[in-house]
């Protein structure tokens, strides 16, 4: 009688299971994507997204790469070379990007760059590489994270004059978040000092393993914060 009862319920879990989605099927959740300011540090498990997976005990999966630009000009690069390339439509909750750095510095040296910046994006943010792909992530269905550079290192270093253009870009992102519904715009001036040589890597202008872990807990707190206002 007991094993009769037994059979009935690894029957009955069976065709639950069948009825359930597999967990595979589970959101993809997090998406990242952009240059080396979120790929650095990975190496050391200390990366701005490993740290956003260890405080939120998210799944995070990281395509951002040294180097990568939005647009290239020229020659063809590999697919994570290109920003909008490493973003593939998923069932993402989230996707967190960044970049135009790299196109300001080598298109334009940070100076006079008032064409490449508005290819990035516009002066009213309603147009450009980085609005496009805003706008397409959010017709998959994310929600979307656009973190903004930090303010660099007081030293002089390989970006120090691309200060002010940067600046711009931020700006400009400011208003494609407050314009586009679902994107949002996380600033990085609270946790990185550009006055605090510890905050950054040897080279100079990219962050320290103290530096990411700060930026990537702020990213996180602001993740828990943006999903709640929705609750």
């Amino acid at each position: 009688m007991i094993s009769k009862i037994r059979d009935l319920l690894l029957a009955a879990c069976a065709a639950v299971s069948v009825l359930l989605p597999a967990e595979a099927d589970a959101k993809d959740d997090i998406l990242v994507i952009g240059d080396s300011m979120l790929e650095w540090q990975s190496f050391k498990g200390a990366s701005i997204p490993q740290i956003l997976a260890k405080r939120t005990k998210r799944n995070v999966e990281n395509r951002a790469a040294s180097g990568a630009k939005l647009y290239l000009t020229g020659a063809e690069g590999n697919a994570r070379s290109v920003i909008p390339t490493q973003y593939s439509k998923g069932n993402w909750n989230w996707v967190v990007m960044n970049g135009g750095a790299n196109d300001l510095l080598a298109k334009c040296g940070c100076s006079r760059c008032d064409s490449v910046l508005d290819k990035l994006i516009s002066e009213d943010a309603s147009s450009g590489v980085l609005p496009d792909l805003a706008k397409k992530i959010r017709n998959d269905g994310p929600r979307v994270i656009l973190l903004a550079y930090y303010e660099g290192n007081a030293r002089p270093n390989l970006f120090s004059r691309c200060e002010k253009v940067v600046k711009e870009l931020t700006e400009r992102q400011r208003l494609l978040a407050s314009r586009l519904r679902g994107v949002e715009l996380v600033r990085t001036k609270a946790a990185i000092d550009p006055k605090n040589r510890s905050h950054f890597a040897l080279d100079g202008f990219h962050l320290s393993r103290k530096g990411t872990r700060r930026v990537g807990a702020l990213l996180a707190q602001s993740l828990v914060q943006l999903e709640a206002r929705r609750r």
